[in-house]
């Protein structure tokens, strides 16, 4: 997956909502399925969502020094795991273990660390939607603003010659469901699935005094 920078405009008026993409274009058909979940279920659309809390967990640790002086010079809290979370402390970042945060140990030879309700829901939650914050409330789930993510090597570790058992446990379980749960409230969540993105990110994050936009 990739992440894919919108440069549409939306306008909230007396009337509903219209679009500014060019017609028939990616952007406009991504602004609408966008816009169209937050209606279902009542959420808010914003132009911006400050980065307050991140989500980091990376096989690929390509760019991960740089982009963790950057969350600590932006005050960013920090969820991780494994050696991922340990290389961030290196790097000044304020780090909570997931397992920590969701109370919950990672479990099976680490196949299950993120794969929990405290997680999830703070990746799913529609921002401004009352029964939503009040679960989250309810539940201790802390709204999570950005997601830095890349999957196990499987591909590369069928390529290589690994044995049934070795491939088998590169496949990734945990990633993918943060890059979906964000991508579908990908109003109020940014996803990097690539060290490739950190940059662009960064750049908009510092151009837009501390926020991500679409």
């Amino acid at each position: 997956a990739q992440a894919i920078w919108l440069k549409g405009k939306l306008r909230v008026g007396p009337l509903g909502i219209d679009f500014c993409a060019p017609h028939g274009s990616l952007q406009s058909y991504l602004l609408l399925a966008m816009v169209g979940t937050l209606v279902a279920v009542g959420g808010e659309v914003v132009d911006k969502v400050q980065v307050k809390t991140a989500l980091v967990s990376v096989y690929d640790k390509t760019g991960l020094k740089e982009l963790g002086e950057f969350l600590a010079a932006q005050k960013v809290h920090v969820l991780s795991t494994g050696g991922t979370a340990a290389k961030l402390r290196e790097y000044g970042c304020t780090v909570q273990d997931v397992a920590d945060y969701t109370g919950s140990p990672e479990i099976l030879d680490g196949r299950v660390k993120t794969l929990h309700p405290k997680v999830h829901g703070g990746l799913l939650a529609a921002r401004g939607v009352e029964k939503h914050e009040k679960d989250m409330v309810e539940h201790g789930i802390m709204p999570i603003d950005l997601v830095i993510v890349n999957l196990y090597p499987f591909r590369e570790a069928v390529a290589k010659g690994g044995d049934f058992a070795h491939c088998i446990e590169n496949i990734d379980i945990g990633g993918p469901c943060m890059i979906r749960a964000s991508a579908k409230n990908n109003a109020s969540v940014t996803i990097c699935s690539s060290p490739s993105q950190y940059a662009k990110m960064m750049e908009q994050v510092r151009e837009n005094g501390g926020s991500t936009t679409w």
